[in-house]
């Protein structure tokens, strides 16, 4: 109302904002066909951000642990995974709230990986947290794909990205800890579900250091920094969500987890 007032105030010549709202009805819409649509008006007409209207651009730490190159959706993302890891649940319903829906698909998929670095109760728990606000995904999408031989190419596949040129030494030295173990990491790790379709392997892997930076585990906190650096993410990237870890963890856990990515980036 404000900006109809404002248009007959200043005399601008115009089609009637009004009457746009009455033929696209989004008088009578959902909130969430209206969340689509009056950005895209309000952008079109006065030149205001769409990105100023976006719900996960309204998440609590998006200001705090923003970078250029990722989407409020794509933060909102890494938030989940972390609140996911360390078990906090008001955090993880607060990070669904804020997630569109379009990208509730992407948010089961991060919640989903998080058992293969934070185990199966906060996964679990995770999920009751965002079934319980609510979820628009077709259960028909969230079917798996493939079979051992294909969990086990996609497996190779990704793990040798992710490590480079030290894939190898990897795979031998966690066939002479456990051969059992090696097997687990790729067919079941970088395969079936690291390699499901729906994320990108550079998002999975940011979401990968948003778990590690709060658990002490320097190791493989340095491998997938440098995996998600081999997949496409940049070392700003990298860095916000390392820097998000104060927010998410604790100052103790940021201390480390930045100590650790210095060390990587030096």
């Amino acid at each position: 109302l404000g900006l109809l007032a404002d248009e007959r105030h200043t005399g601008v010549v115009r089609p009637s904002s009004l009457e746009y709202f009455r033929e696209t009805g989004l008088v009578t819409m959902n909130l969430s066909r209206v969340r689509t649509l009056l950005p895209r008006f309000l952008a079109g007409r006065y030149g205001i951000s769409q990105r100023c209207f976006s719900i996960a651009a309204q998440h609590p730490l998006h200001e705090r642990a923003s970078c250029p190159t990722l989407t409020a959706e794509e933060r909102v993302l890494t938030f989940l995974a972390g609140h996911t890891a360390a078990g906090k649940i008001p955090n993880v319903i607060e990070d669904w709230k804020h997630l569109p829906e379009e990208f509730h698909a992407s948010g089961l998929e991060v919640i989903l990986q998080t058992h293969l670095f934070a185990g199966y109760p906060r996964t679990l728990n995770a999920f009751t947290a965002v079934h319980s606000v609510g979820v628009t995904v077709d259960p028909a999408t969230l079917v798996e794909d493939g079979d051992p031989q294909e969990w086990k190419r996609r497996g190779e596949e990704n793990c040798s990205k992710i490590y480079g040129n030290v894939y190898t030494s990897l795979r031998k030295r966690i066939s002479e800890l456990h051969p059992v173990l090696d097997t687990y990491m790729i067919e079941l790790g970088y395969g079936r579900v690291l390699g499901r379709p729906g994320l990108s392997l550079r998002m999975r892997e940011l979401c990968v250091l948003a778990v590690l930076c709060g658990q002490d585990v320097a190791p493989q906190l340095n491998s997938h920094l440098r995996g998600a650096i081999l997949v496409g993410a940049t070392q700003n990237e990298v860095a916000a969500v390392v820097n998000a870890t104060k927010h998410i963890w604790n100052q103790e856990a940021h201390t480390q987890a930045t100590a650790v990515m210095q060390r990587v980036f030096k």
